[in-house]
């Protein structure tokens, strides 16, 4: 009986803690990380940090729209489809749906998960619609002291 309890204990311990705080240190770089994202480049159209944060090797795969590769092309497809098509597209994330689960290899932080629920709308008309609102997952890894968009998971997108 002893063993049980204690293998409960390490299962509950290993699921409160997997995920960060909001208030840690490595949560308010994804926060900031995402608003350059999705703020700044998504919203405003302002892609000038894109080249410094997201990977060459980018992966980003959308269950509407399919894959994207690499740094170039998931630029050139904001940049196109969001910023230069006929109607803006704005992207907001839920409040209180990130969570971010930091990546250790032999204790030093390589990569961290982020994931969270977004929605979006499009104006149109003269007005903002809301669009739909979708899950999504990115793996940030640690790349010469800075962090990139390495891989992206966009899905479950529905009104």
């Amino acid at each position: 009986m002893r063993k049980i309890q204690i293998l409960l204990l390490l299962i509950l311990c290993q699921t409160v803690y997997s995920q960060v705080k909001s208030t840690d240190e490595l949560y308010k770089t994804a926060k900031k990380l995402d608003s350059l994202i999705f703020n700044v480049g998504f919203n405003t159209c302002d892609l000038s940090h894109y080249d410094s944060i997201v990977s060459d090797d980018l992966e980003f795969y959308h269950d509407k729209g399919g894959i994207t590769s690499g740094k170039e092309a998931f630029t050139t497809s904001i940049r196109n489809n969001i910023c230069g098509g006929p109607n803006k597209v704005r992207r907001e994330l839920v409040p209180g749906s990130m969570k971010v689960y930091p990546l250790y290899n032999n204790n030093i932080l390589y990569a961290f998960i982020q994931e969270g629920e977004h929605d979006f709308a499009e104006f149109y008309k003269g007005k903002w619609n809301k669009g739909s609102r979708a899950k999504f997952t990115i793996l940030w890894i640690l790349e010469n002291k800075n962090w990139k968009m390495k891989r992206v998971l966009s899905y479950d997108h529905h009104l």
